[in-house]
Order: structure tokens, then sequence, then C-alpha cells
């Protein structure tokens, strides 16, 4: 019985075991895991083709968004035609160009009148204003600049009264935008487009529309060019009438080689299932094609447009990649198994056998001219095991011998401890002597410490004195601070009485034709506003520096208020023959901060870069850049004016600095630059410049795109 028990108990049953309840597990996992992974994959690859079809069709929502923004901001140019402008037709039309330059798709900008305001406004029958891109330029870097974009004015009001103009007339009923069926303008461009508008109403009365027009090619460019392996495709239907608004090629499915040619309501009766899947969202569907060849569909309705973005792929090119990781899952698993029987047989030859030896080799050990024989081909363990023991064993015959000399070393130690006992009373005796000398040293202490607090007693009154000068010298601050503002206060009402009156003497002396008093008095009305803006720099220091600036922080988009701030400038910039080129994408986003400031350091800088050039170029350029994982806004800009040397860059910030540069009045005040860098540094941000004297200057101010105000 107990043989059987320590068989039972053998390393290798144990062993044996142990690999076969692992070979068992595993091939358990791997069936278990094999059937979800199936299911799961299954699931996947259905799920990123619908992902696909859902980013798309976002894309398509964002885009008609963007294009309602910009009809949008066309309608508020509308109260400049109400206004007693020189040229608001220009203007006007500028003002179409600039807003095109942002969005490739956007293809033209319009605004038509009916009959009595275009009298009103132009003394004509009708006006329709057409501002659209060369499609010529489509592919290069002109195709959006507004210095390309074409202008047309048409009198005729034949649009008025046409149903077939769908982008004026379902304007007439409504004031809500409307979004026009894709038509072909054979009047007025000759391109393939929809149209976004929106009506003029002035009580209830129709007066006529603005809208904005995209281009289909451009916007239909990543539909009909989208493929899924070799057998997947997507395309556009209106849902309503069931009509495929873009084209496919795919003669295996859905073969659309024009655009609204095909009605899968009408032309296609063998696959039924079209109506379900156009009107409604379809994650993922399997159905058969004409030569019963399996397919997976996913459509997306679109918020904005009536229509649906479908895709589809051969579902067995589908489920082709995924048949990949379960037959690698299966060739892992026969490969630990593989390994496991390797492992079994080193033990067997590396442990079980050399054991065997080692046995036999205790047995014989005790009898006389035998050796102990250690298993050369074993385990390491083993052989130092059997080392050991060897080793343990001629140690027992020499143990008898050390015991008689350990007696010996017994009594001499005890000869030595008596010697030892004599020894430490001596020693007692010199402690007894060295706890006196440590009272004496501790009263020496105490001396001490009553000194230390003493001189903590003269640095607190040390500390008291510096605390009382600096209460002193920061109220002389507040003081200076206070006169500061108080007479930026003061100053600024009898300033803008100046300007007020000097505009009326050149009114009146236009009027009564005294020419040879108006250059005088443009001079004064230049250096009162000189002398206002000084002012207003003066106020906005003292602010700063006496901690009273507040920031009036608002979320609001970057694009637009770049427009304003473009729009702001452009007469400044006329003035010296100087050109603006902006560099802003409309789709960088939004910003938190203070707009008002915001605004105000990019007047400044603007300003500051037309000041010192002169009929020659200069360029605003606006990204968005991920630091540190935050995001920061970069405002650059550069002109090609007279530029700077380093000891002009180095006083470039400081208040009230003073420096001379060539066509530069002298004695300015650098005030406007110093107010920006505190704007900036107030908002979490910076500026710096970069210059080279006769090569012109780039000032680059950073700020985060959420401003946390800096704690006073």
């Amino acid at each position: 019985m107990n043989t059987m028990n320590n068989k039972a108990l053998s390393i290798k049953t144990i062993l044996w075991f142990f690999i076969i309840v692992i070979i068992i597990t595993l091939l358990s996992i791997a069936f278990v895991f094999i059937k979800q992974q199936t299911k799961l994959q299954n699931k996947l690859i259905y799920s990123q083709l619908q992902q696909v079809t859902s980013n798309v069709a976002q894309r398509f929502d964002k885009e008609i968004e963007l294009a309602q923004n910009s009809v949008r901001q066309l309608k508020g140019y509308i109260p400049i035609l109400d206004m007693d402008v020189e040229k608001k037709v220009a203007f006007l039309q500028n003002m179409m160009a600039n807003n095109l330059q942002f969005n490739s798709n956007h293809y033209s900008n319009y605004i038509a009148f009916e009959a009595k305001k275009a009298n009103q406004y132009f003394k004509q029958r009708g006006k329709l204003l057409l501002a659209h891109k060369n499609i010529s330029l489509l592919d290069t870097v002109r195709y959006n600049k507004p210095q390309h974009v074409i202008h047309k004015s048409i009198n005729r009001p034949s649009y008025a009264n046409d149903p077939r103009k769908s982008w004026y007339y379902l304007s007439k009923h409504t004031p809500d935008m409307q979004i026009t069926p894709i038509y072909f303008d054979n009047d007025y461009t000759k391109t393939t487009l929809i149209s976004l508008s929106q009506g003029l109403y002035e009580y209830q009365t129709f007066e006529g529309v603005v809208g904005i027009s995209i281009l289909v090619d451009t916007f239909f460019e990543d539909v009909e060019n989208k493929r899924f392996g070799d057998t997947g495709y997507m395309f556009l239907v209106d849902y309503n009438e069931g009509i495929v608004l873009s084209t496919t090629n795919d003669t295996r499915f859905v073969n659309s080689p024009e655009r609204q040619n095909i009605n899968l309501y009408t032309d296609d009766n063998s696959m039924p299932f079209w109506k379900n899947v156009i009107n409604e969202d379809t994650p993922y569907l399997e159905v058969p094609n004409d030569a019963e060849e399996l397919y997976t569909l996913s459509s997306k309705k679109l918020r904005l447009l009536p229509w649906t973005l479908v895709s589809y792929q051969k579902t067995s090119e589908l489920k082709d990649n995924s048949q990949s990781s379960i037959g690698f899952l299966i060739f892992i698993i026969g490969f630990i198994i593989l390994l496991l029987f390797i492992l079994m047989f080193i033990f067997f030859k590396m442990l079980i056998l050399p054991l065997r030896v080692v046995r036999q080799s205790i047995k014989n050990f005790t009898k006389p001219n035998q050796t102990f024989i250690v298993p050369p081909k074993a385990v390491i363990e083993l052989q130092v095991l059997a080392t050991d023991f060897k080793a343990v064993t001629t140690k027992l015959i020499k143990i008898n011998h050390e015991k008689n000399e350990c007696v010996k070393t017994l009594q001499n130690t005890i000869a030595s401890n008596v010697e030892q006992e004599k020894q430490l009373e001596q020693c007692q005796n010199k402690l007894r002597k060295l706890h006196g000398k440590t009272k004496l040293f501790q009263t020496d202490l105490e001396k001490s410490h009553l000194e230390i607090q003493k001189a903590r007693v003269k640095i607190q009154k040390y500390k008291l004195d510096s605390k009382r000068a600096k209460v002193q010298t920061r109220t002389a601050d507040q003081t200076k601070t206070q006169f500061l503002a108080n007479m930026g206060l003061e100053l600024r009402t009898p300033m803008n009485a100046i300007i007020g009156y000097t505009e009326m003497l050149q009114e009146d002396a236009k009027e009564l034709q005294q020419n040879e008093f108006l250059f005088d008095l443009q001079k004064i009305h230049g250096a009162s506003f000189h002398l206002l803006d000084l002012i207003n720099n003066l106020f906005d220091m003292s602010q700063i520096e006496s901690s009273q600036l507040d920031l009036y922080l608002e979320t609001f988009d970057i694009a637009p208020m770049i427009q304003d701030v473009v729009a702001t400038v452009t007469p400044l910039l006329e003035k010296r023959s100087n050109i603006l080129k902006v560099s802003c994408d409309p789709a960088l986003g939004t910003m938190s901060a203070d707009l008002t400031k915001v605004r105000q350091n990019l007047i400044n800088l603007l300003s500051n870069a037309n000041k010192f050039s002169k009929q020659s170029i200069i360029t605003l350029d606006v990204t968005r850049e991920a630091i540190d994982g935050s995001d920061w806004i970069m405002f650059h800009v550069i002109d090609q004016g007279i530029g700077m040397v380093q000891e002009q860059i180095e006083k470039l910030f400081q208040a009230f600095a003073q420096f001379e540069i060539e066509q530069a009045s002298k004695g300015n005040v650098s005030l406007s630059l110093a107010v920006t860098k505190q704007f900036c540094q107030i908002m979490g941000g910076d500026i710096s410049v970069e210059s080279q004297f006769g090569q012109g200057s780039t000032f680059t101010m950073r700020l985060p795109a959420q401003v946390t105000p800096v704690e006073k």
C-alpha cells in the first residue's frame, strides 16, 4: 500500500498530471475563445463600416453648417447699403470675395433684390450681385484668393419671377434658410451647384435674398472616390425621391455612371430593401445582389439635407481578414502543447533519471571501498545537492576530532573571562568621571540657548522694519498709479471734444471750400487722435500696475474675429498703400479669452506694422498648436518694413521707452506695444519679436485657447 502511495506521489506522475490538465484547459479556453472571437470580429468589422459612414455623414453636415454661417455673415453686410458710403457696391463685392476664401467647397456668394428695393438702392429695375471663383483655377493655390474672384452685377430682374430659379424662389415665402436641390446654373456660372439662401424681410415684406452656392464636383469628391477594398463603395441618395445623387461604377451592386440617373424606388424592383435602408439609419444589414452575392450595407441620414449616405462591401471580403487571427491562435496553442511535451522529456532526462543514480549511490556509500557518484547529466541543483551530501558525510568524520579541541578552548575561555571582569570594573570608574564632565557641558549649553534667543529677537525686529519699508513703497506706487488713472480720465473728455470739433470744422471747410484750412485741420485731427491713443494706453498701464484691470472671458469663433479685425485695419493700410494677406483656417475652432483685448492686441500689432511699411505686403498668419498637452493660438504678424537693430528690440516693450527708427516720428512713446505685452501676460500668454534692420519684422503673439485669469 505504501509503495502504491509513493508511486502516486512521484515527480513523474505529478508532471504528467499537470501537463494533461494544462492541455485540456488550453483546448477548452481555445474553443470558447475562438467561438467568442468569431462573434466579436463579425460585429467589429460591421461597426468599422458603420463608423466610416457616420464620419463622412458628419463631415457633410459640418460643411453645410459652415455654409449656413457664411450666409449669416453675408446677410450682415446688407446694412452697408443703407449707409451713405461711396462705392458701396465695390466694397460689398470685396466683402463677398473675402467671405469665399475660407472654404474650397464654397463657389459663389450672391445678393439679389426685388424691384422696389433695387430701385431704392441702385435706381435699377433689378439688381443681382454675384461673386464666384474661377473654375479654371480649381486645382491651384489661387482658386481661393479674393483677388481672383469673378464679380458680376446684373440689372435685369429676370430672376425675380422665375420658379426655376430655386435659389431665389424658395425664399419668397419664408424667412428661414432654404437649401436647393442640385441644379445646373445655365444663366450665370455654367456649373452644377447646390445653394443655401435666406430671404431678406422687413415688416414681413420680402425684399430679396442672400446666399452661397457649393460646387457639387468638389462637394461629392470624397464620396465618389471612396473605396473599401476591392468591392466596397459609397454613394448619396435623395431619400424623398429615391434618386442616386453621386456616381458609382460598380456593376455588381449599384451602377450609376452619371449623377441623378437612377431611382432606387422604381428602377430596381429586385432589391426591395432599398426603401427601408434609405429612409432610416441602418448600422449594418446583409443583403444579396442580383447574382446572389452577399453584401453588407450601412446607411446614415444627413441632419441638414434630405440625403442618405450609403456604404456597402462584399461580406466575404469583410470576413477574410478575421479568419487569419483564428488560425494564428490555433497555431500558438499547438506550439504550446509541443513545448509542454519537450519540457516533459527534458525533466525526465535531466531530473528523474539522475535522481535514481543519486539514490543508489546513497545506499552504497556506507559499504567499504565504495565511492559516491555525482550524475554528470543532471540539473545543476541536483549536482549541487549530491556534492553537498558527499561533503557533509566527510565532515562528520572530522567532528569528533574537533570536539576534543573545543573542550580545551572552553577552559582557556573561562580563564579569560576572569581577567575581563577586572577590566570591566576599571571601565566603570572611568565612566563615573565622564558623567561629571557631562554636567558641566550641559550648563554651557543652556547659556548658548539664551544667546540664540536674543539673536532671534533682533532678527524679528529687522523683519518688522523690512515690512514697514515694503508697505511705504507699495503706498507710493499706488499713489502714482491713482494719479495716472485720474489724469487719464480727466484728459479724455477735452481730447474727445477737440476731435469732435476738428471733424465738424473739416466738414464746414469742405462745404465752404476753404481748402487752405483743411490740411491744418487734418493735422490737428491726427495729432489729437495720437494724443488720445497715448492717454488710453497710459490709462491701461495705470490699471495694469494697480491690478484693477479685469478680464471678461467669453468663448468665440476665431475666424470671424479675424475678419472683424481685418475690416477695421483695412482703411489704415490703404492710406499707406499696403496689402494685408490673411492665412487663417476657417475650421480653426474657438478660444475662450477676453475678446476685446485680443482684438485690440491684433489691431495694435497690425497698426505698428503698417506704420513702418509703405507699398508692401503685411501678413497675418493664425494657427493652433498643441504644446505640453494644451492648445495655444499663435498669431504671426509679418511686415517688410524698415526693421530694427538689437538695441531697439530690447527697448521695444518697455513702457515710455523712446527710440528713433527710420520714417518714424521722433519722440513717439511705444506705449501700445507695452500695453499689448501686458494684456498677453495677464491672459497667460506672451509676445515676442524677430527683426533685422532693413528686412522687416515678425511679431508672434501666443495665447492659450482656454485663458485662465492670472491671480492678482
